[in-house]
């Protein structure tokens, strides 16, 4: 056996489903004008899989995406046991990605600080049937840097009674394919719809693909005055829900606050298994859009349009974005009370 050979060829499969990933599925094309010529460029060199790796993170690099990147898990390092080995301190509670409290003054406040778990949509409703009876709400997204888009979407049921919630874009090889989210009494559900590289004209529609539908959540929570609170680190589908329940909601009944605009991630990432596991890589192979057509950008590479609070706090370390969100909602809820 030539095991060079071997070990080349193996670095070269390597290297080439990498190549292979990203021009099937990355989203923005106009990054990927030269990259045809990437495809054999490292042949001659590559000859082990460990050089194929190095190469292809020089590939992805010319991409000039943060987020589009191969995955490598963190070391871990594990100390030697002793048998007089005490724990410095007493073991913390596992902490909660979602909270809620609600106040003698009939004020309900609900925190989510991540849609990146499969069960935070059962999380949210446990916390809204806890603060159902309130007035108004306070959303803490504060920190939200994202997640799962499906489980913030389904979220928005417990704001909303109906509404378009989001437009998300994907590569297809037909043209584009464009999903978008809804909400109706019954259902939350959504659509999917391939269209050519004309944009979305009526011609350009190519075929139309199965709904999936979903019973809804119950909208515990709509009609009630709305205070959304957001940071700079609040991004991505945290970001879409904001831009959902603001577009959707009730006027006069929804308000923001926050210490400055909000990260601008109109981008979604998909993480690809290649080779039988030995790559993880994570590609950004969507942009996602506002119920009224607006992108927020990419965090700036190319552009950042993020959301901007309509009540601004400067030096928010906490308690003093909440106070504000407090009064501000009080303001709305006697306003609703005077209507």
């Amino acid at each position: 056996m030539n095991i060079s050979k071997t070990a080349s060829s193996q670095g070269l499969e390597l290297y080439h489903a990498i190549w292979e990933t990203i021009a099937a599925t990355f989203y923005d094309k106009s990054r990927l004008a030269n990259w045809s010529s990437l495809e054999h460029k490292f042949d001659d060199v590559i000859d082990s899989e460990e050089s194929a790796l190095r190469y292809a993170d020089e590939m992805l690099a010319l991409l000039n995406d943060t987020y589009t990147e191969r995955l490598i898990a963190p070391a871990t390092f594990v100390a030697p046991a002793s048998a007089d080995d005490t724990p410095a301190t007493s073991p913390t509670a596992e902490n909660s990605d979602v909270m809620s409290a609600l106040s003698p003054s009939k004020i309900g406040y609900l925190r989510i600080s991540s849609f990146d778990r499969e069960d935070v949509v059962e999380l949210v409703q446990a916390a809204v049937e806890k603060i159902a009876t309130c007035e108004g709400v306070i959303l803490d997204l504060r920190g939200n840097s994202g997640g799962r888009m499906h489980q913030a979407m389904e979220c928005c049921g417990f704001f909303l009674d109906q509404g378009l919630l989001a437009t998300l874009k994907f590569r297809h090889e037909e043209g584009e394919k464009v999903r978008q989210y809804f909400l109706n009494e019954d259902q939350f559900f959504l659509t999917e719809e391939i269209w050519n590289n004309e944009g979305t004209t009526g011609e350009g529609l190519l075929k139309t693909l199965p709904s999936d539908l979903y019973k809804r959540r119950p909208a515990l929570l709509f009609g009630k005055p709305l205070v959304i609170l957001l940071n700079r680190r609040t991004a991505s589908a945290s970001e879409m829900m904001i831009c959902a329940l603001v577009q959707n909601g009730i006027a006069g009944k929804v308000h923001m606050v926050g210490s400055g605009s909000t990260a601008g991630k109109g981008i979604g990432q998909a993480t690809y298994e290649l080779c039988q596991g030995k790559v993880k890589l994570r590609v950004t192979r969507c942009h996602w859009f506002a119920p009224g057509g607006e992108w927020l950008g990419d965090c700036g590479q190319t552009e950042r349009n993020g959301i901007e609070p309509e009540t601004l706090v400067t030096g928010d370390t906490g308690p003093e974005a909440l106070k504000v969100a407090a009064d501000e909602l009080r303001k709305l809820m006697a306003l609703s009370t005077a209507q």
